[in-house]
């Protein structure tokens, strides 16, 4: 080992080992390579602006390390080259760079009151959450934008998997919009938590120079830096808050497509999705088969397990900078954010194709009894009977009609009233036309006229609150994406005004 490569090693006589290389040290030197890289630039840059404005680093030291980084910056992560054992560290090829066009005393500097773990991590993960926030406000806006173009496909829904009560397409879809709300709000939430900086924090214990943290901060366009030292170095939560929120979504959008897919089948007859994103089989040639439910289902158990993954890396680990926090931890992560991503591109373009079958639709909710709990309500009001005596007559002529075989669409008064006897003793004051009025589904879904019901007005109202929701949160995203924008804009004045 040269004495000009001993970057990093000081304490050790030799370079890694051979075994140590090629499992731990080479990939982790790529990984970080392929994802770091132009962070890593930046950082160096806003610290040695700091250091500069400072006055810690003598202005011409500091145009020299920068004109240095942006001739690295212009190369590309190749510059860095195939991993070098008697450099160590990815930072350590880096720095190596740095002293190749600058010398050493100079390209020292830049580790001044900085320990090797950097706000890197968390410069990627910003960027990937509002990459993943503006993938959902996409898909709720397609969500909404459907919903309005069902607002009157009346539909059966289910508890228990049993036919329940009636509702619509809209209705159902609202559900939906509401659970990726509720996301968005914990994606944001995650993001102020990663968007803290880190830098200036030492080993642990800061640094004895007079370093401007919050210049730096600014520079890198987080909100603030983050205040313990011990803190700094040792926290995952910034790994495990992302890693939740989208577990979380992707669970619900698992639900999703699981009702859509069995919705898809020949027997439901419900939904069918653009051929675009369909597939078939080498050997049936009627299949149409809806692969992306499936796909979005399978990553979202790879999200499930990734924040698995993040959390039992950091369980039972020293409150330090350890490698679980620095490294280990944010594969998973790193991997759950692509996932997901690729997950809501493909499911919103999925979703957007969709055509529903309306009349079978109506058909069903018409024939299956789901307008029953209307009728009830409806005898309730009628007569001086109590809901649950009225709930009880309902019962019984349900079970009359299907030992008949008789849909619902085929129920009369002279059948209610069978029951009514058996139950009460007496017939009620009641017609077909009430009976019928009772059971038809649309009239089911006006009648249910209530804050957060199916009625097409209360739906409309929904769909424009949502819409107000939903460009809030896309303001909110874009100002978060602005403000790294014109961070990386002040900063490169700050590099221009030093390297003039």
């Amino acid at each position: 080992m040269s004495s000009d490569e001993k970057i990093s090693r000081e304490r050790l006589e030799t370079a890694p080992g051979e075994v140590y290389t090629e499992t731990i040290q080479q990939p982790t030197y790529e990984f970080k390579r392929d994802h770091y890289f132009y962070p890593l630039i930046e950082t160096n840059k806003a610290w040695t602006v700091m250091l500069v404005e400072s006055g810690i680093v003598d202005e011409d030291d500091g145009a020299q390390l920068l004109n240095a980084l942006a001739d690295l910056e212009d190369e590309g992560p190749e510059v860095l080259g195939e991993y070098n054992p008697s450099l160590e560290y990815f930072y350590s090829h880096m720095e190596y760079q740095l002293n190749e066009r600058v010398g050493e005393d100079v390209a020292g500097n830049i580790n001044i009151g900085r320990t090797r773990p950097e706000p890197l991590a968390r410069m990627v993960e910003r960027e990937s959450l509002l990459d993943v926030l503006e993938c959902v406000v996409s898909l709720r806006s397609t969500l909404l934008d459907l919903a309005e173009r069902e607002i009157e496909t009346v539909m059966p829904q289910w508890t228990h998997y049993q036919h329940a009560q009636v509702s619509t397409v809209a209705h159902y879809l609202l559900g939906i919009v509401d659970s990726l709300e509720r996301d968005t709000r914990r994606l944001l939430g995650a993001y102020e938590t990663v968007n803290e900086c880190t830098l200036g924090c030492g080993a642990l214990s800061g640094a004895s120079y007079d370093l401007d943290r919050q210049l730096v901060a600014d520079l890198l366009g987080f909100d603030g830096y983050k205040e313990n030292t011990i803190d700094c170095v040792s926290g995952g939560d910034h790994h495990m808050e992302p890693a939740t929120a989208m577990a979380n979504m992707m669970v619900t959008l698992s639900r999703f497509c699981q009702d859509l897919y069995t919705w898809h089948t020949w027997e439901f007859d419900f939904v069918e999705i653009g051929d675009e994103y369909s597939g078939s089989s080498s050997l049936m040639p009627q299949k149409k088969n809806p692969y992306p439910f499936e796909y979005v289902r399978g990553r979202a158990a790879y999200a499930v397990g990734h924040v698995s993954a993040v959390f039992e890396t950091l369980h039972n680990t020293n409150f330090q900078d350890i490698k679980d926090v620095e490294e280990n931890a944010v594969h998973p992560l790193f991997d759950a954010f692509e996932e997901v991503e690729r997950s809501l591109t493909l499911l919103d373009g999925t979703v957007g194709s969709a055509t529903f079958n309306a009349e079978e639709m109506e058909r069903l909710a018409a024939e299956g009894f789901a307008s029953c709990s209307e009728l009830a309500a409806k005898i309730d009001r009628r007569t001086d009977l109590t809901y649950r005596t009225a709930h009880r007559i309902v019962g019984d002529l349900v079970g009359r009609a299907l030992d008949r075989n008789l849909d619902a669409t085929e129920v009369d008064a002279d059948l209610v009233n069978e029951s009514a006897v058996e139950i009460t003793g007496d017939e009620l004051d009641i017609d077909d036309e009430f009976v019928q009025s009772a059971l038809d589904p649309r009239e089911f879904v006006e009648a249910h006229d209530v804050p957060g019901g199916p009625a097409p007005r209360e739906v409309q109202r929904m769909i424009q609150d949502r819409r107000a929701n939903l460009d809030e949160d896309a303001v909110t995203i874009n100002g978060r994406r602005e403000a790294l924008e014109n961070a990386s804009d002040e900063l490169a004045d700050c590099v221009d005004t030093i390297r003039s």
